[in-house]
């Protein structure tokens, strides 16, 4: 019985300590349509979705504020000395979640791998290309020096994550893709297919206020809403309207996000096919009732696009207009172009990760479009298919669902890396407005660089050279026991959430 009783006693003081512990440590889950296609490889690509994981690790120099404004991050100061010359000055006492020094050589050691033979397969790697020259001044002070004028400098040093260099040493790139080490506010203890695990980086010069963090892959946005209806996670990303009407009656909060980035029909027109033709691109503009996909399928929540920039980025030119629903209009360009009974195309998306309110999007498009005779053959993809088509251009379509997407570095002319001729594997080229997208990149005078900014907007809606539809609408859904949770810049600010118990 004596010792029954020292047992029970035992088992009696250890519950009390685990019910300490546990009260003591909070966890914050999160569900994402993917987790990054790199894993942690933060060069790998500069999607949202993968930095929504990757900005839990990394600091980057700068990033995002309000009204898309640059901040202060890892980097307290800069100055642009001549139009070439950028000089840093570093946050001091910054460490890494493995205890090494974040100072000049560190960010010089990133900067410098993506433009290594090795580091030029990485997607940042054209982020760094028009860097000439780098120098550490001393521990906190740096000087980039750019191949020619570089006025949105500030801008990408939003988007080059800072790694732990001796670990990437150690470890080399396949390695840090499974155990990645940064200076952000938390610290990855397991990386699988499925699921994250990370911990505080107490350390931290912004250390979070929860001990612990996860993130789920949960491809299916209904899976994400289920999952944060029955309490197995915190946080649902990119829900759709219906979804939202379920969350916030069954009590749960919602936030959208401004919006900063533009959902379109992308058209190849560099394959054969009706798309070649602007008349055929105008037509389906005019053919889609794009007003009524932002009431009815987007319950007011969004805005129907007339440029390639959203309304919330201060360089949009707010003279273009949208094309209006004209269907008669659309049918008369299609009979010009030589298609008086239309044609067919093959579209391609991938619905997993955008909930079913993209699905409803995309086919009341094509419910539109057949009404003037032009048939939108919708061929849904996984999720990794999907991104070898826009890194590699591998489609079997003439269409497919896409963004312009001004994050992360909140440049006007950010998603024409994509939308152009500068891309690697392009779906749209027009050489005579290249020179207008450099320009605009390039020009040290405001006034010179706002008149080709609006240039680039002007081409690429009077050419059609996207379906132009509604703004990305950007809703979450939140557990109302989350508090701080917001994406100024489109960046979860980690370090500041906080649970209730």
């Amino acid at each position: 019985m004596k010792h029954l009783s020292k047992l029970s006693l035992l088992c009696g003081i250890l519950a009390t300590a685990l019910s300490h512990t546990a009260a003591s440590e909070t966890t914050l889950r999160l569900g994402l349509g993917s987790l990054p296609n790199g894993n942690g490889n933060p060069y790998f690509s500069s999607a949202r979705t993968g930095w929504y994981t990757l900005r839990a690790i990394f600091d980057t120099l700068t990033h995002l504020g309000p009204n898309l404004s640059i901040q202060p991050a890892l980097a307290v100061s800069w100055e642009n000395t001549d139009d070439q010359t950028w000089v840093i000055t570093l946050r001091n006492g910054v460490t890494f979640s493995n205890g090494e020094a974040l100072d000049a050589n560190a960010v010089i050691e990133s900067y410098a791998y993506l433009q290594s033979e090795e580091g030029m397969r990485e997607s940042l790697a054209q982020d760094v290309k028009d860097i000439e020259s780098m120098e550490a001044l001393d521990s906190l002070t740096l000087r980039f020096v750019t191949t020619g004028p570089a006025p949105e400098f500030p801008r990408l040093m939003a988007i080059i994550p800072i790694v732990a260099p001796a670990h990437w040493k150690k470890v080399g790139r396949e390695g840090f893709a499974f155990d990645p080490i940064g200076s952000g506010p938390f610290a990855v203890t397991e990386w699988n297919p499925t699921q994250v695990l990370l911990k505080a980086h107490t350390n931290a010069w912004r250390p979070p206020k929860v001990s612990t963090l996860e993130i789920l892959d949960l491809p299916e946005a209904s899976s994400r809403v289920a999952a944060l209806m029955t309490g197995r996670i915190d946080v649902a990303s990119e829900i759709g309207p219906d979804d939202a009407f379920n969350i916030e009656a069954s009590g749960f909060n919602t936030y959208q996000r401004p919006a900063t980035s533009t959902q379109v029909v992308s058209f190849n027109t560099l394959v054969k096919s009706p798309l070649q033709d602007v008349r055929v691109r105008r037509a389906l503009n005019y053919a889609v009732n794009k007003e009524a996909i932002a009431i009815m399928i987007m319950d007011g929540r969004s805005a129907v696009v007339d440029q390639m920039s959203p309304r919330t980025h201060p360089e949009r030119d707010d003279a273009l207009k949208p094309y209006p629903y004209d269907p008669d209009k659309a049918r008369v360009l299609l009979a010009e172009a030589g298609y008086p009974d239309g044609f067919s195309f093959i579209f391609e998306f991938s619905f997993g990760t955008g909930g079913t309110h993209m699905a409803a999007m995309y086919q009341q498009v094509a419910a539109d479009l057949a009404k003037v005779g032009v048939g939108m053959e919708v061929h849904p993809l996984p999720f990794s298919q999907y991104v070898q088509g826009i890194l590699q251009g591998k489609w079997s379509g003439q269409a497919f669902g896409f963004e312009y997407e001004v994050l992360p570095t909140g440049g006007s002319m950010r998603p024409f890396r994509l939308h152009s001729c500068a891309w690697s594997y392009p779906w749209y080229c027009d050489e005579t407005i290249q020179p207008f997208i450099e320009q605009a990149k390039h020009a040290m005078n405001p006034a010179d660089r706002i008149a080709a900014v609006r240039k680039v907007l002007k081409h690429y809606r009077d050419e059609a050279v996207s379906l132009m539809l509604v703004e990305n609408m950007g809703l979450d859904g939140i557990n109302p026991r989350v508090h701080g949770y917001n994406q100024v810049g489109g960046i979860i600010p980690f370090h500041a959430i906080t649970l209730e118990d």
